[in-house]
């Protein structure tokens, strides 16, 4: 006899999951929306220390921190975790490696507000992080 009440119930906990992922970014950014995305054509406009927030799938945020080099190496720190890696531009897109994962490295500049996302090419985590001051 088939289930048929098993899927609805893991999509109605996913989609939980990612209702509950937007309220924690939006808190953790204070309820304001972002800035508008722009293209990163320097690893210079990246390159600083950064910290934020880090969600692993089906895992509460927690703090992130991330230090983007002149050269594009980083070092990324979360929980009692360090990880090396590298950022990559080409054609104005900026890319990550770290450890075992790569992704999208998103730039978003506005005003007085810096933030770099950082998504994780298979949806394993999803990090969310403001310049260092």
């Amino acid at each position: 006899m088939p289930r048929t009440g098993r899927p609805r119930r893991i999509g109605r906990a996913r989609l939980g999951l990612a209702a509950l992922q937007l309220i924690a970014a939006a808190a953790a950014a204070g309820c304001a929306s972002l800035p508008p995305a722009r293209a990163v054509t320097d690893m210079n406009m990246v390159a600083g220390r950064w910290r934020g927030q880090i969600a692993f799938s089906r895992s509460p945020y927690e703090l992130f921190y991330l230090t983007i080099n002149p050269e594009g190496t980083l070092v990324a720190a979360w929980d009692a975790v360090t990880r090396y890696g590298k950022v990559t531009l080409e054609g104005g897109r900026a890319r990550f490696s770290i450890f075992i994962w790569s992704g999208s490295l998103d730039y978003l500049e506005g005003g007085s507000e810096r933030v770099i996302l950082l998504k994780e090419d298979f949806g394993h985590w999803d990090a969310i992080v403001r310049p260092l001051s």
